[in-house]
């Protein structure tokens, strides 16, 4: 059943947090800017932060994604399901979209809301519609850094999604996102031909030039050669694992751990936790992607180890 925004609010919070500041606060004052790799990212005060996971969690996640093909922001799905739909194809074409998140502006984000409303559980969506869009925007663009923009941008393409992955089929073609990560794969090359232009084109109609492929990090590659997607390789047999790179530094990194905890430090940055946290991350990523490398890992440096790793409880 549908309720009132402002009764979802005072439902979630009973009273710690007031509603009318979600509904008339000056964003501007709740977030700050900084540079992460020569991109601006933009981080909200806690105030911010609990407003966007109030949204998440009765609008943002009820927005409309191609569920077949997008496998990024999902629950239960990861970057590994997108590329082990291409494990048994032989030929690829990898891309993503320049500058994704700041060519989403305000009136594409209050589009896609408008267009999934009526799946959300808010009876009054439409009369705050203006405020959401406030909150969930900076400079009139979607900003890297806030809890909602992944949601956000994720359920902008779907449109696109729909009809590319429609395209693909008709060409014998596997089409799968991650972000703004595009993989598109099939047996034949043939069946491959004017690929990035269709996307290109595609993109420009649904999008009238706000959202385009970027050139530079578009590629070809087959069977053959090295068949990296995402971070993970698909091995001639079909399997899909972990870069070499990745292994050789997760091992070494396990190596100094277990013999050397002064190497292992130096490794990791000087810090003990935190490198305990990283290479906990590293082995939780290899859980999610190849097991049976896993079981190596166990047999090589021990089973204990390598669980006592893997359940090792995350840093807050």
């Amino acid at each position: 059943m549908k309720k009132p925004l402002k009764n979802l609010f005072d439902a979630m919070y009973h009273g710690k947090l007031d509603f009318a500041d979600f509904a008339n606060c000056d964003v501007s004052l709740c977030y700050e800017r900084s540079k992460f790799k020569n991109r601006e990212v933009v981080r909200p005060n806690k105030k911010l932060k609990t407003y966007h996971s109030f949204l998440n969690l009765f609008l943002f996640e009820y927005l409309r994604v191609d569920e077949e093909v997008v496998f990024s922001y999902r629950k239960g799905v990861n970057a590994y399901d997108a590329v082990s739909k291409h494990a048994g194809s032989s030929y690829f074409f990898q891309t993503d979209l320049t500058n994704f998140f700041k060519s989403i502006d305000s009136k594409l984000v209050r589009d896609v809301i408008n267009k999934s409303l009526h799946l959300a559980p808010i009876l009054d969506a439409e009369s705050y519609i203006d405020r959401i869009v406030e909150l969930v925007v900076v400079d009139g663009t979607l900003p890297v850094g806030f809890p909602s923009s992944p949601l956000i941008s994720n359920s902008c393409l779907y449109e696109f999604d729909s009809r590319l992955k429609l395209y693909c089929n008709e060409h014998n073609l596997i089409y799968t996102r991650y972000s703004d990560d595009l993989i598109i794969s099939g047996r034949f090359k043939d069946d491959l031909l004017g690929i990035k232009e269709s996307v290109a084109i595609l993109l420009d109609e649904c999008f009238q030039g706000k959202l385009s492929v970027n050139y530079d990090k578009s590629k070809f590659t087959h069977s053959g050669s090295k068949i990296k997607l995402l971070g993970m390789v698909i091995l001639p047999n079909q399997k899909v694992t972990v870069d070499i790179k990745f292994k050789k530094e997760l091992e070494v990194m396990l190596h100094f751990y277990i013999n050397n905890r002064e190497k292992f430090v130096d490794k990791v940055g000087g810090d003990y936790r935190a490198g305990v946290e990283k290479i906990t991350g590293y082995m939780n990523y290899v859980n999610t992607i190849d097991k049976d490398y896993l079981n190596k890992l166990r047999k090589k440096y021990g089973a204990t180890v390598v669980d006592t790793l893997i359940h090792h409880p995350s840093k807050k």
